[in-house]
């Protein structure tokens, strides 16, 4: 499939996208990593539902490494902390297997592990929305892959806001790399003929708004309508890395 280009922005073209899912959806969340992407859509989400769909309630779910820098936490609480009392906030610090690419000789490790505490990199969250061992969520297995508890978090979701069309939100894009652009553009279980979403189980679906964006739209908005960001990428550049 090659590329074809009309007369809308991406910003335009984001905005039909979420009064689609608003209308399809009875349930919507936002996958919320910390990262530019993720931060960009939630945000984008917000104002869109603000001004549109005031009615409506969000969620947001941050599937916590615990191994991470420590302005991606600053960011992610600070976001949290400001959109708390706006949102459905799930905040996960599970057990789950993790891909590791520092050792020969085990595949995985284990965040929030909950039999070596005394290792963990920083101190457990203890807001009251994050979803740990002492109340772990339904379809949750003990150190399932992170993968599986991703997708199983959306069944949870479903269940828990009375059943109904579920989407996650993902701040994935095809233009990240030639995988995910064949993952759009060769998508097979599609929702009524959109590329950007895919379905996952019985009602429960992921959708990507801003799957056409390039690098550099996503920094223009962050700039143009002033939203907060992970500084990280400041620290980044300043290193030397290109955008």
């Amino acid at each position: 499939m090659k590329r074809e280009y009309i007369q809308k922005n991406v910003y335009e073209a984001v905005q039909e996208r979420f009064d689609f899912l608003f209308r399809e959806f009875e349930n919507i969340y936002v996958s919320f990593s910390g990262g530019k992407d993720s931060g960009l859509l939630l945000n984008l989400l917000l104002d869109f539902k603000r001004t549109y769909y005031p009615q409506r309630t969000v969620g947001v779910f941050h599937q916590d490494f615990e191994a991470q820098y420590t302005v991606t936490t600053e960011y992610v609480t600070k976001t949290f902390e400001r959109l708390e009392s706006e949102v459905d906030p799930y905040w996960v610090c599970l057990p789950m297997a993790t891909r590791t690419a520092l050792s020969s000789y085990e595949m995985f490790w284990y965040p929030w592990d909950d039999r070596h505490p005394e290792l963990w990199v920083r101190p457990m969250p203890s807001y009251s929305y994050v979803i740990n061992m002492d109340k772990p969520f339904d379809h949750y297995r003990y150190r399932m892959h992170q993968e599986d508890l991703a997708k199983q978090f959306g069944r949870f979701y479903k269940e828990r806001h009375g059943g109904g069309r579920t989407v996650c939100l993902l701040g994935l894009r095809a233009d990240e790399s030639l995988q995910r652009y064949s993952g759009f553009v060769n998508k097979k279980h599609g929702y009524k003929g959109e590329c950007w979403i895919s379905k996952q189980f019985k009602d429960v679906w992921c959708a990507s708004p801003l799957y056409d964006w390039s690098n550099r739209d996503v920094w223009v908005a962050i700039s143009r309508f002033g939203y907060e960001y992970n500084r990280l990428y400041d620290l980044y550049y300043q290193a030397g890395l290109k955008i």
